[in-house]
Formats: C-alpha cells, sequence, structure tokens
C-alpha cells in the first residue's frame, strides 16, 4: 500500500506524492502532462492509449436541504487502454462502449468546512483500483474501490467509487455511504470542473481547456487594463 505523504491542496500530480503533511492549501492548477504515469510512458504511446483529467471540487453537501459541508480541492482520473485494438471494446451502441482492456486510476484531495468555518479537516483519495470503464461520446463513467485518509491517517477502507465525468466537462463523484459512516452522505453527487484534460474528446493529440475562445478575449482585454483592481480571495 503506498505510504501517505501528503493532504496539502496541491494540483492533484504532485500533492500525493510531496515530503511535507499537512501543508496550508496552495491554489495552483493541475496540469494534465506532469504525473508520475505520464513520465513512465513515451508521448507517443500516452497520445494513442491514454486519457486524463484534472480538476478542482466546487461543492456543497447538503442534508435535508441545508449545507451541511463545503468541500473545496483538486482530483485526477486517468484511464489507460491496455491493447493498442480499440475493436476489443464491448460496444453496446454506436456511441456507448464497455473498455475491458482499459484500467483506470482516480486521486482526489479536498477540504471539507462547515459554513460557519468550524470543523476544517482533509480527505485524500488514493489506492483506486477499477478495470470497469465506460465510454460514450459526452460522458465518462468508472466505478472502482478506494481508500479515503483524513488528518489522522487511513479513515475508510475499500469504499466504492462511481466517477462521472459528465459532459466531459463536469465530474460527478458518488462515495458509498455505507462504508464512510455518513460522513459523505448528499443526495446530490460531489460536483467539481474541469481545468484540463488529455484526448477525452478523441482529439489525442491536444489538450483541452474549459476556456473558450470568448473567455480568453475577455481575459486579454482584462489584463490589458492596468487600472483595474485585481479581487483578493
Amino acid at each position: 500500500m503506498m505510504a501517505l505523504h501528503s493532504l496539502s491542496l496541491e494540483t492533484p500530480q504532485q500533492l500525493f506524492y510531496s515530503d511535507d503533511f499537512f501543508k496550508p492549501a496552495k491554489a495552483q492548477q493541475p496540469s494534465a502532462n506532469s504525473s508520475p504515469i505520464n513520465a513512465s510512458m513515451d508521448s507517443q504511446n500516452k497520445s494513442e492509449n491514454m486519457m486524463e483529467a484534472a480538476g478542482h471540487f466546487a461543492n456543497n453537501q447538503i442534508r435535508d436541504g441545508v449545507v451541511t459541508w463545503i468541500q473545496g480541492g483538486y482530483w485526477n482520473l486517468q484511464i489507460v487502454d491496455m491493447s493498442d485494438n480499440s475493436d476489443n471494446n464491448n460496444q453496446i451502441s454506436s456511441s456507448i462502449s464497455i473498455s475491458s482492456n482499459s484500467t483506470a486510476n482516480f486521486l482526489a484531495n479536498f477540504t471539507m468546512i462547515r459554513p460557519d468555518g468550524s470543523l476544517s479537516h482533509n480527505h485524500i483519495i488514493n489506492n483506486f483500483s477499477s478495470n470497469n470503464v465506460v465510454l460514450s461520446d459526452n460522458d465518462i463513467v468508472v466505478t472502482g474501490m478506494a481508500d479515503i485518509r483524513s488528518n489522522n491517517g487511513l479513515e475508510y477502507e475499500q469504499v466504492p467509487l462511481i466517477v462521472h465525468l459528465m459532459g466531459k466537462k463536469v465530474l460527478g463523484l458518488t462515495i458509498d455511504v455505507s462504508k464512510t459512516e455518513g460522513h459523505f452522505a448528499s443526495p446530490n453527487e460531489m460536483f467539481g470542473t474541469l481545468i484540463s484534460g488529455v484526448g477525452i474528446n478523441g482529439s489525442n493529440s491536444a489538450s483541452t481547456t474549459t476556456m473558450n475562445h470568448e473567455e480568453r478575449s475577455m481575459t486579454n482585454e482584462s489584463s490589458n487594463k492596468a487600472s483595474m483592481p485585481l479581487m483578493k480571495h
């Protein structure tokens, strides 16, 4: 079992391999091109056989119509096709397939805090294992098992998860309630948004980001207005 080294809110690829323990949160964007898995693969194989998505959580956990926890952090999903022949996938329809030759890895690091600012604590999801990957034109669904750690170490072991990338831009994470003593119980999935991705839109030669042309134009225009004050969080 991989040893836990960090619960700091750094990028998904960095936070699980740092030597420091429980650093303050750092607002760094995840990069889908610098993970340890990528480092062990040459660029040609990665572009042909790998999909990767990374982003952040932005979620309110709700019970009985009341926000009980605010959750924020980072997540990373990697899917590796173990064969060179995509025809081995089990085709359900022209737009949906179950990839019997694919494996997936999911990592997450997030903070939970009460709306009044109390009871702040961190969680890491790691040791994920899955060979159940469903791909469609718009969605990616991965089911598997993972460990969930907190500030005190391993808290929940081998918890069933459903990782759903909706529209290939919005993450919906479902964490088994019974295996986690209701700690993540909510009528909605734990939502997150995509920051960057490789190969998830069927174009493995280019990265995908959530910023479109109009947003880039607005960003450039704003950056030229030096007199405009910046919002501090």
